[in-house]
């Protein structure tokens, strides 16, 4: 497993943001704040990818969104990645940085597909669980970008799910992995797994760990080889994640949220 990483610039503090306080952003005290979430990382066992800084594009700390990489689920099988497309012009020139580096790592016989103009893909949207993957259909991927993952994954074996979000950025806001069987969300997170069909999260099958609506930045969790990387300040999270028996590390990672970003933001997972 490989996990790449970028440090954010000084262009950070024009990063896109809902956030009422984005304004407030301080780059210093983000670059502190991402410099100990990867020590973090590498405390617990992770080797990283550090890639520059990328000094003109606001946003290319939040690598998860340039590219999806799919491990085989059948013996047989090859990696896929799909490089994705976001929705937003300023942040296009982010992925092939990323793309060129997670490609030269892979195996030779690694399927690259790509999404193309006009569709639209951001890993934010994607939240991969066991052999399932659920990905949002939001203002940050269309239909017809989401479709071209979902074809990739099921070829390799995966139950792809469309979800729709229509109240937050991404997927990935308010619903996230925990382990194979088990998420953790907000309501309206499991509401966009649910409007996907019954078989995207069924109670009987998958758990659910529920936040309040109110600790929606509690359910942006990196869940990583029995490890949980929580951003602080969200008690609910905590304990539920806790109680799960897995290692729990919490982060100041207030800074990103004002960019809204979490911690599954700031990572590209390469199985």
């Amino acid at each position: 497993m490989l996990i790449i990483v970028r440090p954010p610039a000084a262009a950070f503090r024009e990063a896109v943001s809902n956030h009422p306080d984005h304004g407030r952003i301080d780059v210093a005290r983000a670059q502190v704040q991402h410099a100990a979430f990867c020590a973090e990382l590498e405390g617990a066992g992770f080797s990283l990818l550090r890639l520059p800084a990328e000094p003109h594009l606001p946003d290319a700390t939040f690598v998860s969104d340039t590219l999806v990489a799919l491990p085989p689920i059948r013996p047989d099988g090859s990696p896929v990645v799909v490089v994705a497309r976001p929705a937003l012009r300023s942040r296009r020139l982010e992925v092939e940085s990323v793309a060129r580096a997670a490609i030269e790592r892979l195996p030779a016989d690694t399927r690259i597909v790509r999404v193309e103009d006009p569709d639209t893909l951001e890993g934010g949207d994607v939240v991969l669980f066991g052999d399932r993957i659920a990905i949002g259909l939001s203002g940050r991927t269309s239909e017809r970008g989401a479709r071209v993952l979902a074809d990739a994954a099921s070829a390799l074996g995966y139950r792809a799910f469309l979800c729709p979000v229509n109240d937050r950025l991404h997927l990935a806001t308010a619903v996230t992995a925990v382990t194979a069987d088990t998420l953790i969300g907000t309501a309206a997170g499991f509401a966009s797994l649910d409007a996907a069909g019954a078989g995207a999260a069924p109670p009987g099958e998958i758990r659910r760990l529920l936040l309040p609506d109110d600790e929606e930045l509690g359910a942006n969790v990196l869940a990583l080889g029995g490890h949980v990387f929580l951003g602080s300040g969200n008690p609910t999270a905590g304990r539920l994640l806790r109680e799960t028996g897995l290692t729990v590390h919490e982060l100041d990672l207030d800074e990103f949220a004002l960019a809204d970003g979490g911690p599954t933001c700031l990572v590209n997972v390469i199985p």
